[in-house]
């Protein structure tokens, strides 16, 4: 099964559409057959009754060939078949154009092969119910009164003058008032001789059955061209099912993709969006409203953490700011070595460090906020990155740099912000090293972009969790040990600063046993 909601959608609508487009056809062109040969059927048997309801006659099948000529001109001759049987079964007249080996009479039922011999071996006379019309087997005219077995045409009552041969009888073939003689019930039959379908009824008269039959070719070239035009239209029906299946998926899943793309712009800074509600299907307004309750809870709740991160962070500062300036002055007047002098410095380092992280709390809330304040001049990348690799065998004398830094690499960027983000990416990669490791550092222009590769090894069975390296408060010592010194908030810190700035900063696999870092940030003015 495909995994494409809205191909699911598309496929049913065209199975189901197509299944019924294919059973009308179907059911069409089935009709359209049935219709004309039960159209075919009556016509035979219109002409059938009329003769067999004249006056019996010697040349009763010439005088109908005649007839038929008359109606359809020279080409009846050719599409229609004449056999008359007498009493015993015994052919009295067959047409001249009569195709060899054709045997409409081979399963016909004795009463049709031998109309009037009562009792003969294997054969039976037919009666057809008494009071009972002939028409619902196909049939024409009422039921006769029975007559005697024998009884010929010397018993048929005189019906007026016989017209001449090739003189149609007044009002036409089947307008005669219908005769006395006893008619049995027609069976029609469907045989092939020579390449040709003929259609055939079988008519029993009171002394003899008529076989006329007829050429099929008009009505198989007539069911041709239906089945051809259903050949072209069902297949360029199915497309235009096909592509209004497809249109109508797409329309019903339109308000599924609007959700999605408001769900995917909402971010921390963009809380603010809403699902339009107001040209919303019925049956998704209500999905609607209860997202955008969602979004409006999400957004008050989001802005008043931030607001208290906000305020906190900066209510803190005075104080810290006070208790450092006090534990400075306890340690200047402390006696020089003393246990009081020691813990006072002590102490001032823990407040220098909370200060350190009220400052970094209040950047996050800032930028979460939106309200990141950036001071951009032109800075030389290349030129702050040597800077910062000039103390870097004092602070870590036995790490092994390798560096590759591109010159006069300039992005506008705020100053400040931008050395916190190299400080803690190089910090970082020496802390988080394993003794006597490597760092190695590169810088280039790629499209416009500056890209800085900041890499380090890591201590053998180091486990670092790529995925929440980014995540507030996250360290890679699971147990916040003070071995390391560090707050868990530089990384998270650095990525929104770098994200402020038109950049991103992301983790990269690197070879084994080593971890990078990759700050991607725009060049200034587009430069290459």
């Amino acid at each position: 099964m495909p995994r494409s909601f809205k191909l699911k959608m598309a496929l049913f609508s065209l199975g189901t559409s197509g299944a019924i487009l294919l059973i009308f056809a179907a059911l069409f062109l089935s009709f359209v057959r049935q219709t004309g040969i039960e159209r075919l059927d009556r016509h035979l048997l219109a002409l059938a009754d009329a003769q067999l309801r004249r006056a019996p006659c010697a040349d009763r099948g010439m005088r109908l060939d005649e007839s038929l000529n008359i109606l359809y001109g020279e080409s009846g001759r050719q599409r229609f078949l004449l056999q008359i049987l007498g009493p015993t079964g015994q052919v009295i007249y067959v047409s001249a154009r009569w195709p060899d080996g054709l045997t409409p009479t081979a399963d016909l039922p004795p009463q049709f092969r031998f109309p009037c011999c009562p009792n003969a071996e294997g054969r039976r006379n037919f009666e057809p119910p008494r009071g009972q019309p002939l028409r619902g087997e196909g049939g024409i005219g009422p039921q006769a009164p029975r007559e005697e077995p024998g009884d010929g045409p010397a018993a048929l009552p005189d019906r007026g003058p016989k017209p001449r041969l090739g003189e149609h009888p007044p009002g036409g073939l089947g307008d005669e008032p219908p005769g006395r003689g006893r008619l049995g019930r027609p069976l029609f039959r469907t045989v092939s001789a020579e390449g040709t379908r003929w259609r055939f009824v079988a008519l029993r008269g009171p002394a003899i059955t008529l076989l006329l039959g007829a050429d099929m070719a008009d009505f198989l070239t007539e069911v041709h061209h239906a089945q051809l035009v259903f050949a072209l239209v069902v297949p360029l029906g199915l497309v235009l099912l096909a592509t209004g299946a497809w249109l109508l998926a797409r329309q019903a899943l339109r308000p599924v993709q609007t959700l999605a793309r408001v769900a995917a712009g909402i971010t921390a800074k963009g809380l603010d969006q809403r699902v339009p509600a107001e040209d919303a299907d019925q049956e998704f307004r209500a999905l609607t409203r209860v997202i955008n309750d969602m979004l409006d809870r999400l957004e008050r709740s989001f802005r008043q953490a931030a607001r208290f991160s906000a305020d906190a962070a900066h209510e803190l500062k005075t104080p810290l700011t006070i208790l450092q300036g006090q534990l400075s002055q306890a340690v200047r007047n402390a006696p020089l070595g003393s246990t009081e002098q020691r813990t006072y410095a002590d102490l001032l380092e823990e407040v220098q460090r909370l200060k350190n992280i009220v400052r970094k709390l209040l950047l996050l809330a800032q930028s979460d906020a939106g309200q990141l304040r950036l001071t951009l001049k032109t800075v030389d990348l290349s030129r702050e990155l040597d800077a910062l690799f000039e103390d870097l065998p004092l602070l870590a004398p036995g790490v092994e740099l390798a560096r590759d830094i591109e010159p006069d690499v300039r992005i506008a960027a705020d100053p400040d912000l931008l050395r916190h983000v190299l400080q803690n990416l190089v910090n970082n990669a020496v802390k988080y090293n394993r003794e006597n490791g490597a760092l190695a550092c590169t810088l280039r222009r790629s499209g416009g972009r500056a890209v800085l590769t900041v890499a380090n090894t890591i201590p053998e069975g180091a486990a670092i969790n790529r995925e929440r390296l980014f995540e507030r408060f996250y360290r890679g010592d699971d147990a916040h040990s003070r071995n390391v010194d560090g707050q868990g908030l530089g990384l998270s810190l650095a990525r929104e600063i770098s994200r402020a700035h038109g950049g991103d900063l992301t983790v990269e696999s690197a070879r084994e046993g080593w971890i990078a870092f990759r700050l991607d940030l725009p060049c200034e003015n587009g430069a290459e």
